[in-house]
């Protein structure tokens, strides 16, 4: 077989069998996560723009207006989550990409990356309401008050707030948080699962290189003004995925999937990043201007750090080394 040639469905990575090729989670997915992660970050919103937040934060120890300015800060991080995630939801629901019944592999790995980062945002955003489900908040709880979305995004939506045609869909656990009771599957191991399958699907050359190539193709030529440092840094993190390249293809998910999320995370992160800056240039001038400024936060956020590198033998080894010296201390100092 090629180097070029598929592996999935055909043959695994370093002769471990027959993998059967990644299921494309399909439109219905996207729409359903993003509409998730709208309610949770209007959850969000209620608890940290709540009157007793800024009081919380005073008798944690904040100085006056310290603790809101922090609060804010945490709060527009969150919604420029949503923004991207929100923009990436448009794009894939346009004629081109919902005309695409059966899409190719890479498509349909492009698509798993981007719903587990939106998953990821949706997962951290409902930890921070010590909530496990996404349920959209009563009026009483937003205090009538949800922020309009064109302050973070410029977006055409008139609010954060949860549109009523959303909220049945909202209501249901989270896949990726559900509560670990009777015969449900942890989330921990259901977001790992989901890491693994797509890390194994990167393994082949042709999808791999087929992700990059579509992810270049969406974030485009280096956009003029204030969106050029933005498009910088998502280039920047687009090109290290050909820097660390050969860790990832023809590599055996039984290393790889160790710290495979990491790769998923950056694809993700810059699927979404690149919609909200191809976003940006559709908008009235004043709210293209927020638009970009979203994409600046998010990418400075989510994009400066290195590019993800594979685990290999000799990291599982200090893995499982770290593990029985960390649990083994714990367990007898009785912790």
């Amino acid at each position: 077989m090629s180097r070029n040639e598929s592996m999935i469905g055909t043959v695994g990575p370093r002769g471990s069998g027959v993998l059967p090729a990644y299921q494309d989670p399909g439109a219905d997915a996207v729409r359903t996560a993003v509409t998730r992660l709208e309610a949770a970050t209007a959850m969000l919103h209620a608890v940290l723009d709540a009157p007793t937040a800024d009081a919380a934060a005073r008798d944690a120890g904040a100085p006056e207006h310290a603790g809101r300015t922090a609060l804010d800060e945490e709060l527009c991080d969150r919604l420029v989550d949503f923004a991207a995630a929100r923009a990436w939801g448009a794009r894939e629901a346009t004629p081109a990409s919902a005309s695409e019944r059966d899409p190719d592999a890479a498509a349909a790995v492009l698509r798993g990356c981007a719903l587990w980062t939106v998953d990821a945002d949706t997962v951290r955003a409902l930890a921070m309401t010590d909530t496990v489900a996404a349920r959209p908040p009563t009026d009483a709880a937003a205090g009538g008050a949800a922020p309009a979305a064109d302050e973070v995004t410029g977006g055409a939506a008139a609010a954060v707030r949860v549109a009523p045609a959303a909220k049945k869909a909202a209501v249901g656990a989270v896949p990726a948080v559900q509560e670990v009771t009777g015969g449900s599957v942890p989330a921990a191991v259901t977001a790992h699962g989901r890491a693994a399958a797509l890390i194994t699907a990167l393994a082949s050359a042709e999808v791999y290189d087929a992700v990059c190539a579509g992810l270049r193709a969406v974030l485009g030529d280096c956009p003029a003004g204030r969106a050029a440092a933005a498009w910088e840094i998502a280039d920047t993190a687009l090109s290290g995925l050909g820097a660390t390249r050969e860790e990832w293809v023809d590599a055996d998910p039984a290393y790889t999937a160790a710290g495979g999320w990491v790769l998923v995370d950056r694809i993700g992160r810059l699927a979404l990043a690149a919609a909200l800056l191809a976003s940006a240039p559709d908008l009235p001038t004043a709210q293209a201007e927020i638009c970009v400024n979203a994409a600046r936060r998010y990418t400075w956020n989510h994009l400066r750090q290195p590019p993800p590198e594979a685990a290999t033998a000799l990291h599982l080894r200090r893995t499982v080394e770290l593990v029985n010296w960390i649990a083994g201390t714990a367990a007898r100092s009785g912790t």
